[in-house]
Order: structure tokens, then C-alpha cells, then sequence
């Protein structure tokens, strides 16, 4: 899902969000691929671990940190990672 604004026929600015977050596909205790961020990961990269299943980013971009640590119990829909995307729609 891409959220974004497109003003490109108004004088001024025009904005778009390049922000997405990843969220928990169930409940239970997460546990991180790798720790911190900062680096580009492609969609589907495994980012962690909750009960066993691995949690994939649907989204490629650049990791920029968890809102999870590892071993906190997360519910299902919970917020675990955010990242900042990268394509042409975001680029211009």
C-alpha cells in the first residue's frame, strides 16, 4: 500500500511518505534477524522471528530501526520495524 499526496498541480511543495512500518503477523515473542538498522534490506527479507514464523518485510528500502526489542511479546498488528522506501514514485 502506498500512501502519498500528490499536490503536482498547485504552485508550491509537493509531498509523499516513504515511511512504512512492518507489523507483527501474530502474537508472540519477537526476536530480531539482526540488530539495529540503518541498512537496505529487499521485500521479503526476513527482519525476525515470532513463535518460529518468520516475519518477512513486504516492502524494500532502508531499515531504519525495530520498535520491537528482542523478547518483548508483541500482539498481532503491532508495529515491529519501520523502514524508509525507495522508488520512483518516492524519488522525484
Amino acid at each position: 500500500m502506498h500512501t502519498f499526496v500528490d499536490v503536482s498541480g498547485h504552485h508550491g511543495e509537493s509531498f509523499s511518505v516513504a515511511e512504512r512500518v512492518v507489523v507483527s503477523p501474530s502474537a508472540g515473542v519477537f526476536h530480531p534477524a539482526e540488530a539495529g538498522g540503518g541498512y537496505a534490506i529487499p521485500a521479503g527479507a526476513v527482519i525476525g522471528h515470532i513463535a518460529g514464523q518468520e516475519v518477512r518485510s513486504p516492502f524494500a528500502g532502508t531499515l531504519m530501526g525495530m520498535c520491537a526489542v528482542s523478547g518483548e511479546r508483541v500482539q498481532a498488528g503491532q508495529r515491529i520495524a519501520w523502514l524508509r522506501v525507495h522508488d520512483s514514485l518516492h524519488d522525484r
